[in-house]
């Protein structure tokens, strides 16, 4: 008897640690008024592709999955990841849980973003939805930030692909905070404080991947807005500092997406770094295993504990 109440007792604790241990995942608009159906979301597992879980179009429930740092090494930053996939899908493993557990090992708290996929139009407010999702996060984020032991000026965003065009669409299209507002999370800032992009789309001209710049704008959206949501043109004195990187034989995002975002920039006098690995192909994640690619987390850690952004803690330790 005895041994079988220790062994109730060992499976109960053994499930609250697993439990614990669980991410949790914080919907963005909570009052949504969708049914459960809608609220599904179509999961694809590839591992034989090394991708990991996708989620595939329409998504209608955002969310964000908390990663958070042990309390010892907790440096204070945080960071919004917006995983990529033409507006189509969202890589969640490849270009979002990845990076999340790493960069929380080093004392980041991390949140992988699952954004509202666009329906090839805008919706009527003229905002596309994945930037009312990221703006939202941010508010989350900030004002989460005394509970979850963040420093509310050390937030930013990390993007990747068509995530990427989100993250610098939320760093040049940014709400200051309303102090007035009846809804306490619009007297937070959606402005992030840096941006990471990984082999970003930046341009919806024909510069840019236009079957994207279709799906988020619609296939006959005129040129002022299409130049509006084209980021390399809306860069200010107020922009975020930024890391930027991408694989020299990417051949699906042309390379003057990154190029122009980084000489805009430098153009207004706003800390940016530009990397080209010379392989790693386009959606490379955390890099292609035997190529250069697989250095940028290590080089991206640098870059925010040079900058400021880590605080407490040593990034490459």
């Amino acid at each position: 008897m005895r041994l079988f109440v220790a062994i109730i007792a060992a499976v109960l604790i053994l499930g609250a640690a697993v439990h614990a241990n669980t991410p949790v995942v914080i919907p963005i608009f909570p009052n949504l008024k969708l049914t459960a159906s809608q609220k599904h979301d179509r999961v694809k597992e590839n591992p034989w592709a090394g991708v990991g879980q996708v989620v595939y179009g329409p998504v209608r429930w955002p969310t964000l999955t908390e990663f958070m740092p042990r309390a010892a090494k907790n440096n204070g930053c945080a960071m919004i990841i917006c995983p990529g996939g033409a507006y189509i899908f969202e890589s969640m493993s490849a270009e979002g849980y990845r990076e999340a557990r790493y960069f929380s090992h080093l004392g980041v708290s991390c949140f992988v973003l699952k954004y509202r996929i666009p329906e090839g139009k805008l919706p009527p407010g003229g905002v596309p939805l994945p930037l009312l999702d990221v703006r939202r996060a941010m508010q989350i984020v900030r004002a989460h930030a005394k509970q979850w032991h963040i420093d509310p000026h050390r937030v930013g965003i990390m993007g990747f692909s068509a995530g990427g065009s989100i993250a610098s669409l939320a760093g040049v299209h940014w709400l200051p905070g309303n102090p007035e507002a009846a809804n306490p999370l619009n007297r937070f800032s959606t402005r992030p404080d840096f941006l990471v992009l990984g082999y970003p789309l930046i341009s919806l001209l024909p510069i840019g991947k236009q079957h994207d710049a279709f799906l988020l704008l619609g296939r006959h959206s005129p040129m002022d807005v299409q130049e509006y949501f084209s980021s390399q043109l809306n860069v200010d004195a107020l922009t975020p500092p930024a890391l930027i990187f991408y694989a020299r034989n990417d051949k699906i995002v042309p390379h003057e997406n990154e190029k122009s975002f980084y000489h805009a920039l430098r153009r207004n006098n706003i800390a940016a770094k530009l990397i080209v690995f010379r392989k790693g192909g386009h959606g490379f994640g955390m890099g292609i295993k035997g190529t250069d690619s697989t250095q940028w987390p290590k080089d991206c850690a640098n870059w925010l504990e040079k900058m400021g952004f880590f605080g407490r803690g040593s990034a490459g330790k």
